[in-house]
Order: structure tokens, then C-alpha cells, then sequence
């Protein structure tokens, strides 16, 4: 029988030695860390010289611009509203309830068609008795020949009175029916059978002040207050108002361009009118009232509809200009640089006179056809950043002003990568 000694021994031999193996997967298992952590700080390391550069960039760029001459126009813009240029406002002068309404909105009528009437009895007992009055004092009269010269005038003085009421009289008869005063559509009835009128005012409406008959023109995209409203659409205009400061520039006579939403070709016009009494804008402004006539016969325009003008108030021809921005000054001598045939350029003393936006005239040390060159050093540049500068360079009139100077001359082109600033496409091509 074994030792017992001996026994524990080998259980003692064989449970240690399987130790070896796991000793080798742990050294292997600290080496692949180590491994992969080598790994990582070499790309941080690689990643941190090679990324991209956050720092902004500075890019010169060149642009060339051509000396151009063209027609320079200052203008004025300004919006209003439309409103038909001939409109009745129409109520009844006389008192009554209304018996008859003719007419219903939309309905087109000419002039002197019959609108509504009111109950004339009263009216048709006036006539009667100022035609009973004027007899009476007719026959004084003739009464009066025997007289003395001074009952004699009197007598003829009561004729002229009585004949004075009964043409009154006769008249309100007359008013008892209202008409059209002009051809046109009927745009607004403020009438009912039943109502009763007074004066020009009606109890059930809006109690407009005002005489059958009565033609006015109204600048307001507001409901009249009359009882009858009638439009002539034949023909429109723009009411709209401007500043002190473009008030001098307006006159009548002067060509517009109206743009109006849904219609898509610009209108012609022509201002009208231009008023001289100011009144007060939201914001406490001066304004003063502008009339603009609509060429032509329209059919696509609705009252009230807001519009926008450009009234040309200045033209001038042949202004041979540059982009401003070609323009330096050069110990207070203006110079732009010329560019030779060779793409060498030469700086060139000019003489300016008028400034049309973003461009200025030159009068003398350019001619037509002259290329100038324009530095811009100021352009800025991120990584994975493709927009141009801001606020760049622009080949135009900039908006948001009422006054503008622009022209058909100029235009630029653009050579150093990418686009032009403005986002437009080079013109001319590139250099």
C-alpha cells in the first residue's frame, strides 16, 4: 500500500503544473495592450500634424472690370395701393325709407341707371305745394300792377321765392331715385328695402355723410362709407407715399414701373401727382402723398391691392464708369490700375465725377473698353469652408433703400479659385 507522504506528493506534483500555461497568456494577453495603446498614440500623434488647419486662411484675389459708358438712372421706390382711377361714392340726399333696390354688388352699370328709390309721397306733396304757393303769388302779383311800385316788387319778390321751392322741391323729387353718375360696377350696397335714409346717412349702414349724385374719388383700400359704391375699372392708379428727403426728386410726369403680385409683367405709369402736406407714419415720419396713373386698360387689378413703383427721376447717357472699388487714392490723386494686353497692369491717374452706386463715373484718364483690375486681400477661409466673403464684392446697386442709381454698364470678372464674391458665375471670363 502506498506512503501516504508519497501520495500527497504527486496530488501535490499534479495540481501544480498546469501553473506554466497561464503565466504564458498573461504575458501575451500585456502585450497586446501594450500594443494597442502604442497604436493609438501614434495616430493622435499622426492625426494632431496632419488634420486640418482651423486657422483662418487670407486669399488675394483679383477681379478685372472693363470701362464701360451706358445710360445711369436714379430712382425712387415706393408702394401704395391700387384703387380705380374714376369711382362713385353715391348715398341718397333725401329722406326716406327705401322701397326699392335696383342693384346688387357685382352688377354693371352705365351712367344714369337707377339704383334704389325711396317712398316719395312726402316729396311728391312738397312739389304740390310750392306749385300751389307760386300760383298764389303769381296772382298777387298781377293783383300788385294797380299798386304802388313798392308793393309791386314785393309782389314779384314772393313769385321769385316760390319759384326758388317748388325747382327745390322738384329736385328732392328727383333725388327720390338714386343713379349711377358714371359706367362702372357696383363694388359695394350698403341698402336694403326698408331702411330708412336721412340726409345721406342710412340707419342700417355705415352712416356715410354725402348727396345722391356725388362723384369722389377715394386713395383708402378701406370700405367707403357711402351707400352705393361704383368702380370704373378701366383704368387705375397707385397711391403711395414717400419721404422728405425723395419729395424733391418726384414731379409730375415722371415714368414709373409698378410691380403688383399675380400680374407678371411690371405696368407702366406715370406720376400724377405729388402732394405737399405731410403727414405723420407709424413711426412718426413725414410723408407726402404720391399719385401714380396706370398705363392702359387693365383687367387683372383689384382694389386694394398693395403694389410697389419705381419712379424714374433722373437718366443720364453715355457715363463712362468703373466699379468703385477699382478706385484708390494715391496721395489725394484718384488712380485705378490698368490692365495691359500682357496681364501686366499700370497705375493710371483718373479724374471721377458722379458716384451711381457701386459704380463711379470717370471724366477724364480712361477710355471705353479699358480694363482695370481690383485687388480684394481680404477674403477669409476655414477648413471645408466654399462660400464666398462676407459681404463680398458686388457688381450692382445693394436694396433696402428708396433711392436707388443704377445703370446698364459694368460687369466684372474674377480670376484666383472659387467663386466671385456675390455668388455670381464670373463674367467674361477668368484671367
Amino acid at each position: 500500500m502506498p506512503s501516504p507522504t508519497l501520495v500527497g506528493m504527486d496530488e501535490e506534483t499534479t495540481e501544480i503544473a498546469p501553473a506554466a500555461p497561464r503565466r504564458k497568456k498573461r504575458h501575451w494577453l500585456r502585450w497586446t495592450i501594450v500594443g494597442v495603446v502604442v497604436v493609438l498614440v501614434a495616430g493622435g500623434i499622426a492625426w494632431w500634424f496632419l488634420k486640418p488647419s482651423d486657422e483662418p486662411q487670407y486669399q488675394a484675389r483679383t477681379y478685372t472690370a472693363k470701362a464701360e459708358k451706358g445710360t445711369q438712372t436714379e430712382t425712387v421706390s415706393l408702394t401704395g395701393t391700387l384703387t380705380p382711377r374714376k369711382q362713385a361714392e353715391l348715398s341718397f340726399s333725401v329722406s326716406g325709407e327705401v322701397t326699392k333696390v335696383y342693384v346688387k354688388v357685382g352688377d354693371k352699370v352705365e351712367k344714369g341707371d337707377k339704383l334704389a328709390r325711396v317712398d316719395d309721397t312726402s316729396l311728391q306733396n312738397a312739389v304740390d305745394l310750392a306749385q300751389a304757393n307760386l300760383t298764389a303769388a303769381e296772382a298777387s302779383a298781377e293783383d300788385a300792377e294797380d299798386g304802388t311800385d313798392a308793393a309791386q316788387e314785393a309782389a314779384d319778390a314772393q313769385v321769385d321765392s316760390a319759384q326758388a321751392s317748388l325747382t327745390a322741391a322738384k329736385k328732392d323729387l328727383a333725388n327720390a331715385v338714386l343713379r349711377a353718375t358714371i359706367a362702372g360696377t357696383v363694388a359695394q350696397l350698403d341698402l336694403e328695402v326698408g331702411d330708412q335714409v336721412s340726409g345721406g346717412s342710412s340707419s342700417g349702414g355705415s352712416g356715410s355723410s354725402g348727396s345722391g349724385g356725388m362723384s369722389s374719388t377715394s386713395t383708402s383700400s378701406s370700405s367707403s362709407s357711402a351707400q352705393v359704391l361704383i368702380v370704373n375699372t378701366a383704368t387705375w392708379k397707385l397711391s403711395g407715399s414717400v419721404g422728405s428727403a425723395d419729395l424733391a426728386s418726384l414731379k409730375a410726369g415722371q415714368s414709373a414701373s409698378i410691380t403688383v403680385d399675380g400680374v407678371d409683367d411690371p405696368l407702366k405709369g406715370s406720376v400724377t401727382a405729388v402732394g405737399v402736406v405731410a403727414t405723420s407714419s407709424s413711426d412718426g415720419s413725414a410723408t407726402f402723398p404720391v399719385e401714380i396713373k396706370i398705363s392702359g386698360k387693365q383687367t387683372a387689378l383689384y382694389s386694394g391691392t398693395t403694389a410697389s413703383a419705381t419712379v424714374t427721376v433722373a437718366s443720364y447717357d453715355d457715363v463712362l464708369t468703373v466699379p468703385t472699388m477699382a478706385i484708390t487714392t494715391v496721395d489725394g490723386q484718384a488712380q485705378v490700375n490698368v490692365v495691359g494686353s500682357d496681364g501686366s497692369t499700370t497705375a493710371t491717374n483718373v479724374t471721377l465725377g458722379r458716384v451711381f452706386g457701386s459704380t463711379t463715373e470717370i471724366t477724364d484718364g480712361l477710355a471705353e473698353g479699358d480694363e482695370v483690375s481690383i485687388t480684394m486681400p481680404g477674403r477669409t477661409v476655414t477648413s471645408g469652408d466654399s462660400s464666398s466673403d462676407p459681404g463680398g464684392f458686388q457688381m450692382g446697386v445693394g436694396g433696402g433703400s428708396t433711392r436707388e442709381i443704377t445703370g446698364d454698364s459694368g460687369g466684372a470678372r474674377w480670376s484666383g479659385g472659387g467663386a466671385p464674391p456675390g455668388g455670381g458665375a464670373p463674367q467674361g471670363g477668368g484671367r
